[in-house]
């Protein structure tokens, strides 16, 4: 077949607006109404019918967000170790060949050890607080910006048939709080050791979870982070409510774009089913 002109993206010649981005960035305008230091991840791991504790079977070809409610599943982010060690495989080497990339295109690679507490907390008004005290795990001194209050607002569950895990959106607010008192009893402590891989706007978390009641049996975890969510957020609020047209693409349609591609690019070149994947 010969080579013609450059095809025309459709007969009103232009390509439509990305649906499911744009769904995506809605729900997050929608849950981030008002809300200050909003965070926002997509963290991989599989949708589990909870009557028969397998992956989720759905009469769907395709990437599907659910209501996960409505039909009784959970959402495990866990992944087997040799998943884990495939990931940090892959990432490792898009730092080694974008190293001798300009600064834009390179991936910056961090490897942190970190310790969680975690203490419920009474405010002088009255308000009950669960912190999160962040630690360098050799030092144990707390981390700039350590201290937090974290509540998950809402979560988006994606259903992803042709593969093997599927997604998960959260939105969450990362409230910065003063330490807790020194005398104050942790409810809760897990050990973190974190590789961290960055680019540009975007932070990809590979993370091996140490918890108290299990040292045994680490959980594996992978997310894609968006930076500085909150300042995003906050722009698009401004540039949505200047608009005349809702539908405009804006900076957050970009982001939520991007962390989408992030997440099935990382899903597409998974290696390894989850333990509770069915055969």
């Amino acid at each position: 077949m010969e080579e013609g002109p450059t095809l025309v993206r459709s007969i009103f010649g232009v390509d439509p607006l990305d649906e499911f981005s744009v769904f995506v960035s809605d729900w997050i305008m929608e849950r981030t109404q008002g809300l200050d230091h909003v965070e926002i991840e997509a963290k991989v791991g599989t949708l589990i019918d909870r009557q028969t504790n397998m992956r989720l079977q759905l009469p769907v070809l395709t990437e599907t967000a659910i209501d996960a409610r409505a039909l009784g599943v959970r959402f495990e982010s866990n992944m087997p170790m040799k998943q884990h060690r495939s990931f940090n495989q892959l990432l490792n080497e898009l730092v080694h060949y974008s190293s001798g990339m300009e600064g834009a295109r390179r991936v910056f690679y961090k490897h942190v050890h970190e310790t969680d507490s975690f203490h419920d907390e009474v405010l002088p008004t009255g308000e009950h607080v669960h912190l999160r005290v962040t630690r360098d795990s050799k030092t144990q001194q707390i981390k700039p910006g350590g201290v937090v209050a974290k509540k998950r607002i809402d979560d988006l569950n994606v259903f992803c048939p042709m593969r093997m895990y599927d997604f998960r959106i959260s939105i969450s607010t990362e409230t910065p709080m003063p330490p807790p008192p020194e005398n104050s009893v942790p409810t809760f402590v897990r050990e973190k050791d974190r590789l961290s891989y960055s680019l540009q706007d975007f932070q990809v978390d590979l993370t091996q979870v140490m918890l108290p009641h299990r040292e045994q049996e680490p959980i594996h975890e992978l997310e894609v982070e968006i930076k500085q969510a909150d300042e995003l957020v906050r722009w698009a609020q401004y540039t949505r409510n200047s608009s005349e047209t809702r539908e405009e693409w804006t900076q957050l349609e970009d982001h939520v774009l991007v962390l989408l591609n992030n997440i099935r690019l990382l899903i597409r070149n998974a290696s390894y089913q989850g333990a509770a994947q069915d055969a």
